[in-house]
């Protein structure tokens, strides 16, 4: 484009026009970027008297695209400029009713209307003379099959929604990857009074599928929206037994996210629901809330008297929930299935697999956790199924030998011990660092002359240095020990030695006393401070 001509369209300078009106002007040329006319440039910068100087000389350039496929409707609907909207609308009517409606239903490469554009940008007034202009144009879709309902919806122009549904009788509702207004009403938290609207006039919107196979329940019991949950379940119940293309339902889906006020919702309404299995693995809801790790969900379902008969059900794999929360490491679930008598503790899986054979084959416990979930819970193991690896691994091979056996009981035993010495060696570390750090900072703190202990004239303050000297010598000694032994296990020509029988006795009255003292020490600190703020009186007011 000329760039005096340019010029001329942005500075809003008509008098352009009568100063070459005996020269010729070539106003269908474009800019080099993105071929845009001057009634382009026009209404991109909202010069109103241009735009009817351009179009009384070349009205055919209102049909004009641009590298996009954009009018100059489209880009003065898209801005908000609602004059030069109404503007273009009018030279158009002043054509033949082809012509007119050729420009309102224009698409860009996109596929989007004017409308599309309007709603896009939230303009209601531009939207509000469009849809009287031609109603027809919330049939369009774009590109991406959305509907200017469904685009109103999904970025929240609620206000452009209410608008179109109450004075258009036949509009389209759908959107992107095939979902509908009630899909994008419910994911972007629309009020259920807004979802009820939405509902009545689109009542078979509430059965249709999106891409992946869900409904608009799956995403409010995903959500966890109770009262949309409630709506669809009191406008269609039958929606509670649609499942997806992984074969979740919408118990499922809450289930997975612990939703319980969903979960109510669907029982109490749908109760047979809870036997819809997921088609991938056969789970049920229970399984699917112990996976998830939804402590509030799989206490639902152990108090739902509809779910009472599907506690054990396998899944394709031949686990049980209870199963499932020993893999998955759920040991809150798993104490809540242990505690309930219903729950089958020696169900096999299609490994030939208990629970307690799980929790033992789990490299990520010590031993002692091991012991701890086992007797707490009362896991038991029957038949000879292993209780470690080593041993499955002789068993699958059909192996028989004592002492292959007798080794891998030596192994476990090497293995409970070092646990438990690395926890003895913790612990009493711990200990130490706090009795040493106790002796430097001790109560009621030092006298900035003297540097000596505030409190050192009283008797909870003397007693609890000896106590603290007592603990942090005894927790000393048992590093020693410790370190003794760790120096000890090889000699100089790799034959294993063993610290005397009676030093290593003393490891657990050692520890003992640590932990016995350090308490008492701690008592006695707290005696020495309140009796030394007593004695020492309320603080007097300044003078």
């Amino acid at each position: 484009m000329d760039d005096i001509l340019f010029n001329a369209a942005i500075s809003a300078n008509d008098r352009f026009f009568d100063e070459n009106r005996d020269g010729i002007l070539n106003l269908e040329q474009g800019t080099k970027g993105r071929n845009s006319t001057i009634l382009h440039v026009a209404a991109k910068f909202g010069n109103v008297q241009i735009m009817k100087r351009v179009l009384d000389l070349k009205p055919s350039l209102l049909y004009k695209t641009n590298c996009e496929g954009n009018t100059a409707l489209h880009i003065a609907a898209s801005l908000g400029h609602s004059d030069m909207t109404k503007l273009l609308i009018m030279f158009a009517n002043s054509q033949e009713v082809e012509m007119r409606m050729e420009l309102l239903r224009k698409q860009n490469h996109e596929k989007s209307t004017a409308l599309h554009e309007a709603i896009k940008y939230n303009h209601y007034a531009i939207v509000e003379l469009l849809i009287r202009e031609d109603p027809g144009l919330t049939l369009f879709t774009n590109i991406y099959g959305e509907s200017p309902l469904f685009l109103a919806v999904d970025r929240r122009f609620y206000q452009i929604a209410l608008h179109i549904i109450k004075t258009v009788a036949d509009c389209g509702y759908g959107g992107r990857k095939g979902k509908n207004v009630l899909h994008s009403a419910v994911i972007n938290l629309a009020k259920s009074d807004f979802v009820h609207k939405m509902l009545e006039k689109f009542p078979h919107a509430i059965l249709e599928t999106d891409d992946s196979g869900r409904i608009p329940l799956h995403y409010a019991a995903h959500i966890g929206n109770v009262d949309v949950v409630e709506l669809f379940l009191q406008k269609n119940d039958s929606v509670a037994y649609k499942t997806d293309k992984e074969g979740l339902s919408a118990l499922h889906s809450s289930a997975k996210k612990g939703n319980g006020g969903v979960m109510r919702a669907i029982i109490k309404r749908c109760p047979y629901a809870c036997e819809l299995l997921d088609v991938k693995k056969s789970r049920t809801v229970l399984h699917v809330a112990v996976e998830s790790g939804s402590v509030i969900a799989v206490n639902i379902l152990l108090k739902e008297l509809a779910f009472g008969d599907l506690i054990n059900e396998k899944d394709k794999d031949g686990n049980t929930a209870f199963h499932l929360a020993a893999i998955n490491r759920h040991y809150t679930i798993l104490a809540m299935l242990a505690r309930d008598r219903r729950v089958d503790k020696l169900a096999m899986n299609e490994e030939g697999m208990i629970t307690a054979d799980i929790v033992q084959l789990d490299n990520q416990l010590l031993r002692l956790e091991k012991v701890l979930i086992m007797g707490i819970w009362n896991l038991k193991q029957v038949d000879g199924v292993q209780t470690t690896k080593e041993e499955r691994i002789i068993k699958i091979e059909g192996a028989s030998d004592d002492q292959n056996i007798s080794k891998g009981k030596e192994a476990e035993g090497a293995s409970d011990d070092q646990d438990i010495s690395k926890f003895s060696l913790t612990s009493i570390t711990i200990i130490t660092t706090v009795t040493f750090a106790a002796a430097l900072q001790v109560p009621g703190g030092y006298d900035d002359k003297t540097g000596t202990a505030i409190l050192q004239n009283n008797i909870f303050f003397k007693i609890f240095l000896a106590f603290d000297s007592i603990s942090f010598i005894a927790s000393a000694a048992v590093m020693m020990i410790h370190f003794m032994n760790s120096m000890s296990k090889t000699s100089p020509k790799n034959k294993p030695k063993k610290m005397s029988g009676p030093i290593n006795r003393s490891l657990g009255p050692l520890t003992y006393c640590c932990i016995y003292f350090m308490f008492f020490a701690y008592v006695m600190s707290m005696a020495a401070i309140m009796t030394g703020l007593e004695a020492k009186g309320p603080p007097t007011a300044l003078p």
